[in-house]
């Protein structure tokens, strides 16, 4: 986000249209009519709403919440609450979500008006998908019914719902995952309904760059507000996507994706800086191949291939190398890089180009209702205990010869973790091994491995024909 946002501070500041876009009627003034609307990302207010001590019932969490969102947004005609959806079994988001949670214990509440709540934090309430399920829901018509007792037009969107206080809403029910994709259906809605400014809030990133992509889609004030109280910033999208043009600020999502958010993970030693560096000198067969993440099922060769090279120049600038095996090899003999500042592996790095382009591809149908996205299991990942996994690679990491060769050097425990160099490999430990010295032999024993060494106490030798002599 903040290298975005230096983006808009060497732009100069202009009212114009995107450079090579048409004015669309989403772009022109509504000066008939005011409507300015508030773009809410409802979980993230939850989860920075202070608990006071009078809070000691469910009631009373709502009536603070929608106190509180009534008031921070009093100055808009219009605000939408938008929450996530927390009933996908086996969600991708999972696995994210419980590295957010650490190692709490997940306690699941029902939630009533009378549910005492009075010693528990937001955070251990927040804890449990089951609790987010049905405490959304909850909130939502609390929401919806404090606003309509004070006339405000307020609309509230969870689950696969979306009411609203003054009008019918039913074109924004939709069964997509994250508030990030909902935002922006909503965003587009709000604009084609006439609206004159749109204020997007949400403290998360992915939103900034999918209301980047959407922006020749939206009124031209739009702004993306963010920060705390004392840290507050509100970001103005049209200088960004008048200073990066039109296919860059396409291609914005896929490379986001690309280098690294919750579900796909990152390039060791790689950030963000590092990747757009080279994407401010890539050229223009780049940046459409990073554009078209997501925009279709199947990846193409020619936009692999590309991404390939891409790759290839964030880890050596200005190389003239585009296979990335030909590079880990370069900067290994020439450079005598160490394995964890090599880039991937060809097997590697496809695995994970394939799950950025499911991130994408679940992004680029943000402004559809009901999208249909395919199984994660054929972009990188397979499901391990109801839980989506990455699948790192799908070749041996060396030739087998060589990972015959490993040997731990373990010494006081029984190769029970993957501390062990030969359990983390796969590999039973063998009297090379430091756990060889102990006197009880180590959990990670090869059954077949105490066979020959019983057969050599008896001074028996098997030369694999059916006579044994001693």
């Amino acid at each position: 986000m903040a290298i975005l946002e230096k983006v808009s501070e060497k732009s100069a500041q202009s009212d114009t249209a995107l450079v090579g876009e048409d004015t669309t009627d989403s772009q022109v003034d509504h000066e008939a009519s005011i409507l300015e609307v508030a773009l809410v990302d409802a979980m993230a207010e939850l989860q920075s709403l202070d608990k006071p001590d009078h809070i000691k019932y469910c009631t009373d969490l709502a009536n603070h919440f929608a106190t509180r969102i009534l008031k921070k947004y009093e100055k808009f005609n219009e605000i939408h609450v938008v929450f996530d959806r927390y009933d996908i079994p086996s969600s991708l988001k999972t696995s994210a979500r419980d590295r957010r949670a650490g190692k709490q214990p997940v306690v699941s509440y029902q939630i009533t008006d009378t549910t005492n709540i009075g010693k528990v934090s937001m955070k251990q309430l927040l804890s449990s998908e089951k609790t987010k399920m049905s405490l959304t829901g909850y909130l939502a018509e609390k929401v919806l019914e404090k606003a309509n007792a004070t006339g405000k037009h307020m609309v509230v969107a969870w689950g696969t719902h979306c009411k609203a206080t003054h009008t019918s809403m039913s074109q924004l029910e939709s069964n997509q995952e994250e508030a990030d994709t909902k935002l922006m259906l909503h965003a587009v809605d709000a604009t084609r309904r006439g609206a004159s400014s749109i204020a997007i809030h949400s403290p998360d990133t992915d939103v900034f760059v999918l209301a980047l992509r959407r922006y020749p889609l939206l009124c031209k004030n739009t702004t993306f507000v963010t920060g705390t109280a004392q840290k507050r910033r509100v970001i103005s999208l049209q200088p960004i996507c008048t200073s990066l043009g039109p296919n860059k600020i396409a291609a914005l999502p896929g490379l986001h994706s690309l280098s690294g958010v919750d579900n796909t993970g990152s390039f060791a030693g790689k950030g963000k800086l590092a990747f757009w560096k080279a994407f401010e000198d890539a050229n223009d067969e780049t940046i459409r191949a990073l554009g078209s993440l997501g925009a279709t099922h199947q990846l193409s060769s020619h936009t692999v291939d590309s991404i390939e090279q891409f790759i290839c120049s964030v880890y050596a600038p200005r190389t003239t190398i585009t296979r990335i095996d030909k590079l880990r090899w370069w900067m290994f003999a020439k450079k005598q890089c160490q394995s964890e500042n090599l880039p991937p592996t060809r097997d590697a790095l496809l695995l994970a180009i394939n799950r950025a382009h499911f991130q994408a591809m679940v992004w680029f149908h943000d402004i559809t209702p009901n999208p249909e996205i395919p199984s994660p299991e054929q972009y990188g990942w397979k499901l391990e205990t109801s839980r989506w996994v990455p699948v790192m690679t799908t070749q041996l990491p060396a030739p087998k010869a060589v990972i015959n060769l490993v040997k731990c050097n373990c010494s006081t425990s029984r190769c029970q973790t993957a501390r062990c160099t030969c359990r983390f490999a796969g590999l039973f430990c063998t009297d090379m091994c430091g756990c060889s010295n102990m006197e009880d032999n180590c959990d990670n024993w090869s059954a077949v491995h105490d066979e020959d060494e019983e057969l050599e106490e008896l001074d028996v030798v098997d030369d694999d024909s059916d006579d044994l002599f001693v």
